[in-house]
């Protein structure tokens, strides 16, 4: 008898241990949840403040240009593919401080009118744009057209062609460039945009810019690329 006793003590014993195990385990998950919900709330908000910043600090630049424009009717849209309003207020702040002869940049769009109206404004230099789609060359010229921008710029149409020699992409997929011909007359380049091909063209797909135009530069010359958040760009 006392035996048995002895079992159901230590039974008993057990049991209460397990539980006290169960109740630190529960313990310490919900402390491990109300943690995580912590760091997850603290993150969104940071992530939440920055987003706001980000939005804030476009607006207030898209503020600033439409001031510094004087293009008589609405820019194209400035969202997707098109160069960022406070990008493209500091690139006609630049233009309209330095007074460059000769722009030269890739890809048309946003950035042709802005920096067409910067020349207009100056009262001198002209801007060559390089283009590989027709259908985007046709409606930036459009748009030059009704501003009365169109002499000041000249639009340079040519589907990409295979780059052939040295480049930074090492993977195999083909390498395209615009056609070396549309270039080959330019020289004393005083400020270069590269904001094109895109960049699903091929990895560091606007890399050939640097080879391709590098003789071209004035002395002094700028050279400006847009989306530098980008890991091709990056490199």
């Amino acid at each position: 008898m006392g035996t048995n006793k002895t079992s159901a003590h230590n039974s008993t014993g057990s049991d209460k241990t397990m539980g006290d195990n169960d109740n630190r385990q529960d313990t310490e998950l919900q402390q491990c949840i109300k943690d995580n919900q912590e760091q997850l709330q603290k993150r969104l908000l940071n992530e939440l403040v920055a987003v706001q910043n980000r939005v804030y600090s476009q607006l207030e630049s898209l503020s600033w240009l439409q001031k510094a424009l004087a293009l008589k009717w609405s820019m194209p849209p400035l969202r997707g593919w098109a160069t960022s309003p406070d990008v493209l207020l500091r690139l006609h702040e630049h233009i309209r401080l330095t007074r460059p002869k000769l722009v030269v940049e890739f890809g048309s769009g946003a950035s042709t009118l802005v920096i067409a109206d910067a020349l207009c404004q100056n009262g001198m230099g002209r801007l060559v744009t390089l283009e590989h789609n027709s259908f985007y060359a046709e409606k930036t010229q459009g748009y030059l057209d009704r501003e009365d921008l169109a002499e000041l710029v000249d639009i340079r149409v040519g589907e990409l062609e295979p780059w052939s020699h040295p480049h930074l992409n090492q993977t195999g997929e083909p390498l395209l460039w615009y056609p070396e011909a549309l270039v080959k007359d330019l020289k004393s380049i005083a400020l270069l945009l590269v904001d094109g091909p895109p960049g699903n063209t091929c990895q560091y797909a606007r890399y050939p810019a640097v080879p391709a135009m590098a003789g071209k530069l004035a002395r002094k010359a700028e050279v400006w690329m847009d989306d530098t958040g980008r890991q091709d760009e990056k490199d």
